[in-house]
């Protein structure tokens, strides 16, 4: 027992140096991506409808679009996305959602063929980590078992939970490197874990849509659309294109038979949630994109176009929502003399 006295000190000294390293776990880009999307949800507590998914979505889709297809005023709309922010990063934002006891009249999510194949990185982890309640990381774990390598997920997160540096160690290497050392800055960067990381962001982005290499994000999409209809009265499921979606090979074309297969299968088990396709005659030129996903902004028109063409056909928005959100006419008439 005597023992326990001498280890409880280090145990301390530990703890606030980890704080310390971490800036009381606010160092980090990534990290504050994710508390600044929690902020915004706070300042949208009267939202009808909200926004998921990535920057791949958010890019082309502003409040004023959503509102505009859904009937209801801007203000009325919540900016819900994070950067990077996958299937299991938006099903962690919704669990924290459920627990706040929000609700919505549409939820929009929209999703890459890319973002199908696990891509295992330090920062999906941390996602999950900040914003997934405490009684939800037993199902968390059970997602995780569908991953080809559950252990790593499930030690990142256990790791993440109680060390601050180890959460975003991209924070501290560039403080060690700049601070310490003295390197001169060099912006934003990512140092994190990451074995399977793509050569270069200009390279083409895809999944190879083995079963193997979609089990866990499958798993994961099934869960966050049930928790959508939970969310939301109406669930809004976008497939958005790449440039890999106009590719001659056969072998990319396989991948979009079985994307389009998977998410049209996962919407018709679920009366609430309409699949929308943004690829067919959607914007699929290379020229188009400014990387291998996100759109140049000269082709978001007719990203958006295709987008209110799809939701009107959908029947949105609907005949009592068609007069909200209008400016009315202030100007008044002038006096009868």
């Amino acid at each position: 027992m005597r023992h326990l006295l001498y280890i409880i000190p280090v145990l301390c000294g530990l703890w606030m140096w980890d704080n310390s390293l971490s800036l009381d776990r606010y160092a980090g880009w990534e990290r504050n991506s994710v508390r600044n999307s929690m902020i915004r949800w706070d300042r949208g507590k009267r939202a009808k409808v909200a926004i998921f998914g990535s920057s791949t979505s958010k890019d082309w889709l502003p409040v004023t679009l959503a509102a505009r297809v859904t009937g209801v005023g801007a203000r009325d709309v919540l900016d819900a996305h994070v950067n990077g922010c996958h299937q299991g990063c938006t099903w962690s934002s919704v669990r924290k959602l459920l627990q706040r006891e929000r609700h919505y009249e549409a939820v929009f999510f929209a999703t890459n063929l890319f973002q199908m194949c696990e891509e295992l990185h330090s920062k999906r982890v941390l996602q999950h980590q900040m914003m997934l309640p405490a009684q939800d990381v037993p199902r968390l774990f059970g997602l995780y078992a569908h991953a080809d390598q559950p252990l790593t997920y499930v030690g990142r997160y256990v790791g993440m939970t109680l060390s601050g540096a180890y959460g975003d160690t991209a924070a501290l290497q560039r403080w060690l490197r700049e601070d310490l050392f003295g390197e001169p800055k060099r912006g934003r960067t990512h140092l994190w874990a990451r074995p399977d990381r793509p050569p270069s962001s200009k390279k083409t982005m895809s999944c190879r849509y083995r079963p193997a290499d979609v089990a866990y994000k499958a798993a994961v999409s099934a869960a966050l659309l049930d928790d959508l209809t939970r969310l939301a009265d109406h669930v809004f499921l976008l497939l958005l294109p790449d440039p890999t979606a106009a590719s001659d090979d056969p072998e990319h074309q396989r991948r979009w038979v079985l994307h389009r297969a998977l998410h049209q299968e996962l919407a018709d088990a679920r009366p609430a949630v309409t699949l929308i396709d943004l690829v067919t005659d959607g914007v699929v030129e290379q020229k188009d994109f400014r990387d291998a996903i996100h759109l140049h902004r000269r082709a978001m028109p007719r990203q958006q176009k295709l987008f209110e063409a799809r939701m009107e056909a959908a029947g949105w928005p609907p005949p009592q929502n068609k007069t909200k959100g209008k400016p009315q006419n202030k100007t008044k008439g002038k006096p009868a003399r």
